[in-house]
């Protein structure tokens, strides 16, 4: 099974070349966090997921925001508790072990539970959604990251916990790595973050 050790050697290219405003890549785009963002994920904030290579249109965005005590609207207040019970989480590898992790991303698992019931929407779409503002802990786990650690889309815990272990291992280069790319917004980019743009950029 590949390893972030095993892409140390192409690493800082990956990075150059996600982060280079030549390229059409969603780093200029995506990771430029908005200013005064309140408690509430918006319309445009499940609407910018699709730079991510989502395809989310209105019939995904609307129901959510519609009135009512549905499913969509469930959904979207397990968003919001994520939003704010995830903002001040230490960082993802910060965390001592697997456990203590999963216990933090508990909002974040209900969050994922909850679009169960409700069409086109998956622990990736919320894992896009969230991660631009609370890119320190919820981490992007797409089909790439799935098939580097390979494990089925159904484990997302197992996902989290070999991201997390990867991570550690190698967070002493990942940290001086993502120190040189900061974000669009001047925030530091997160380990979580480099880990994924690596993994994800051909």
């Amino acid at each position: 099974m590949p390893r972030l050790e095993d892409m140390k050697l192409v690493a800082e290219d990956r990075l150059n070349a996600y982060t280079d405003p030549a390229n059409h890549y969603a780093f200029r785009t995506y990771d430029r966090v908005p200013e005064g963002h309140g408690d509430t994920v918006l319309p445009e904030d499940i609407l910018a997921a699709n730079l991510l290579s989502l395809r989310l249109s209105w019939k995904e965005v609307t129901p959510l925001f519609a009135e009512g005590s549905g499913p969509a609207q469930d959904l979207l207040a397990r968003l919001n508790d994520a939003l704010v019970g995830l903002r001040d989480a230490p960082a993802f590898e910060e965390h001592d072990d697997v456990a203590a992790l999963q216990d933090t991303l508990t909002p974040l698992v209900n969050a994922n539970r909850a679009t169960e019931t409700v069409k086109k929407w998956t622990a990736v779409t919320v894992s896009k959604v969230l991660h631009r503002h609370l890119p320190h802990i919820v981490p992007i786990i797409d089909s790439r990251v799935r098939e580097f650690y390979g494990l089925p889309r159904t484990n997302v815990a197992g996902l989290r916990a070999a991201l997390f272990k990867d991570i550690r291992n190698n967070e002493d280069w990942l940290s001086h790595l993502a120190a040189a790319y900061p974000r669009p917004d001047g925030q530091p980019m997160s380990l979580v973050r480099a880990a994924d743009i690596i993994i994800w950029t051909p």
